[in-house]
């Protein structure tokens, strides 16, 4: 505990340097941080900071020490908080970065479950997508990611995929497809339409099926109207005549009300497969939460959990 303390002061000494604002950040003396450095400075042999006029800054040798106090710091901050949470699931908090395309159709249940069974457990969702999610993963701001599955691997996480229920096309009540007795790929372009962002592996099959009317994955994506956030998209689908391409958990109660026709299912329309996954450091345990909620998550989906009723006019 005591080295850990030592580190901490060589640390926040690095990141601002200066030892009277460290020794103030860190609630101590000019004197007692001068003196930890000095202690160091015996124990190693040699010189560990170069006192400047206006900075402190690291030698090479001080650098090579942060490097090994960051890493203690972090790994006994993460066994800390693997007992918590190992002793008692509902000690900890789960942090999940969360894509919203799933969010209302399979972590909403999800969750739901989880919290059934674990009452006092707490939470925090951050909305994230594919190309987020990897540094918030890696700086340990998210604990998992459950989302779509992202265009390309990093070796440093596990991914466990999943299937995902097809997204329809939908539009307001009114809107003048409403009036065709059938809904046509030429339909696509007519109209800009709205969705959460999505990545190429998804976009890549409308150009595969379409290839006479999409020339390219990046002219696909003129057409859409991307948007993370679910209440706007809901206003513009009901109120505009752009088309929405997204969950039927997302509109449900609209299409219930009679305010968003359905016009098909994508998988009506193409052959689709549609992918989500649980994200993780490979160098970091789950916590039990994480394993529980990982577990619903892949049943409820392998289930077909939240799919669409069959609204299709």
């Amino acid at each position: 505990m005591d080295e850990l303390w030592r580190f901490r002061q060589l640390i926040t000494l690095a990141e601002l340097g200066n030892f009277r604002r460290a020794a103030d950040k860190l609630g101590i003396t000019h004197g007692a941080l001068s003196q930890t450095v000095a202690k160091f400075e015996e124990q190693y042999g040699t010189q560990l900071f170069e006192r400047k006029k206006r900075k402190t800054t690291p030698t090479a040798y001080g650098e090579r020490l942060l490097v090994a106090a960051h890493q203690s710091v972090e790994l006994v901050s993460q066994a800390r908080r693997d007992i918590a949470l190992m002793e008692n699931l509902k000690l900890g908090r789960l942090i999940i970065g969360v894509d919203t395309a799933i969010t209302e159709g399979l972590l909403a249940p999800a969750m739901a479950a989880l919290l059934a069974k674990f009452p006092e457990l707490q939470f925090t969702t951050l909305e994230h997508n594919w190309r987020s999610m990897e540094g918030d993963l890696s700086r340990d701001r998210i604990d998992m990611f459950i989302g779509l599955s992202p265009d390309r691997h990093s070796d440093q996480f596990d991914y466990r995929n999943f299937p995902l229920v097809p997204p329809i096309f939908a539009c307001r009540a009114g809107h003048p497809l409403t009036k065709k007795s059938t809904f046509e790929v030429s339909d696509l372009i007519s109209y800009p339409y709205g969705g959460s962002e999505v990545p190429d592996w998804f976009l890549k099959q409308f150009v595969d099926a379409f290839p006479a009317q999409f020339e390219s994955i990046s002219s696909l994506r003129e057409i859409f109207l991307t948007t993370h956030e679910l209440g706007l998209l809901r206003q513009l689908l009901t109120n505009t005549d752009i088309l929405g391409l997204l969950p039927e958990a997302v509109i449900r109660q609209e299409i219930h009300a009679g305010k968003v026709a359905v016009l098909s299912t994508l998988d009506q329309l193409m052959p689709v497969e549609v992918a989500g996954t649980i994200v993780t450091r490979q160098d970091r345990s789950l916590p039990p939460s994480a394993i529980h909620l990982s577990a619903i998550v892949e049943d409820m989906a392998l289930r077909g959990f939240g799919a669409y009723q069959r609204l299709v006019r």
